[in-house]
This record gives C-alpha cells, sequence and structure tokens, in this order.
C-alpha cells in the first residue's frame, strides 16, 4: 500500500511528450523525472494498492492537477486508473471541513503543527487511518517536495513512513537555498 503524492504524479507525466505538465512538474531535470516515471511505472504493474480518501481530497488534487490534455489523459491518471481497474485502491475514512471553497483534512493539533502546509494534511490523515484501519501505515510516496524531506523525521514520530524518489542531495541543496 502507497500513498503517492500529487508530485510524483506530475513528475512521471511529464517524462511523456505529449503531456501538458513539463513546463512546471518538478524536478525540471530529465534524468531525475525518468527515475520518478520508473518508480511509478513499476508500481502499475505492480500489485500494490494506491490510498485514497472517502472523502475524495487525493483524487480532487490528481484531477485538479492533470486535467486531460488534448492529446491523451496523463500518465500519472493513467496509472491512477489502471489501479481502479485492477481493484488495487484501498480508501481510507478522513474528515475534512470546507474553507474558503477549499476541502481540508482535519488534523489532531499536535500533528497540524507539524503539517504547515495545508494541502498535505490529506496525505497524513490518510496514513493515520490506514494505521488505524489495516494496523499497517502506507509509506508516502514523494519526488520534488522538500516540505516532506523538513518534516519527515518529527513525521516519524507520529508513525509516519515516506518513500523518497529523489537522491538526498537534492533535497538538501533545495532547503538550503531556502
Amino acid at each position: 500500500m502507497y500513498l503517492v503524492d500529487t508530485n510524483v504524479m506530475l513528475a512521471a507525466s511529464a517524462v511523456q511528450g505529449l503531456s501538458n505538465l513539463a513546463v512546471r512538474a518538478m524536478p525540471q531535470e530529465i534524468e531525475l523525472r525518468e527515475m520518478v516515471y520508473e518508480w511509478l511505472a513499476d508500481f502499475d504493474q505492480s500489485d500494490a494498492h494506491i490510498v485514497l480518501d472517502e472523502e475524495g481530497l487525493v483524487r480532487a488534487e490528481y484531477e485538479r492537477n492533470m486535467p486531460f490534455n488534448q492529446h491523451q489523459q496523463e500518465y500519472g491518471m493513467q496509472v491512477l486508473q489502471s489501479k481502479l481497474d485492477k481493484n488495487l485502491v484501498e480508501y481510507v475514512p478522513i474528515k475534512s471541513f470546507e474553507a474558503n471553497g477549499e476541502h481540508i483534512a482535519v488534523l489532531e493539533p499536535d500533528q497540524e503543527a507539524l503539517v504547515t502546509d495545508r494541502e498535505d494534511r490529506k496525505w497524513v490523515a490518510c496514513a493515520l487511518a490506514a494505521k488505524i484501519l489495516f494496523n499497517q501505515v502506507p509509506p508516502i510516496v514523494y519526488g520534488a517536495e522538500t516540505d516532506w524531506f523538513v518534516a519527515e523525521e518529527q513525521l516519524k514520530g507520529i508513525s509516519l513512513c515516506f518513500h523518497r524518489l529523489l537522491p538526498d542531495d537534492w533535497y538538501t541543496s533545495r532547503v538550503a537555498a531556502g
């Protein structure tokens, strides 16, 4: 079981020549995008499950960031559809609230303090819900996301786990540059 951050879906999609995401997806380096693509392609071909929330926050983020382009569905959405078609999706219950038209996952106050990006709260809520529901914590898979890298050690303190797809020096150089 994996929670796949949207940045993974974007970077893997950007490898494809007809993608609309090539300009804005991170990382910009082709060889690093290809590393992310390889992981997602392997995940797609595996029997591993993807975790989504019953509220639809994760899927809504995917759809918002990877709209159908004029040529084809973005690769990240193809992988999601493949997992749905093969019944390799685990849905977990989370709570959310609406503020200024955006749906935000609810965390305990001490957990919220660890997750400063409100968009990232859904991933944490899903991981914690999976821990309760399945007695295991799916790793949050991320690519070009320094927020996870910075918060990783603290979030491990609440039983979260992560799978980084880029070399450590990519993250440390971005964090150091501020």
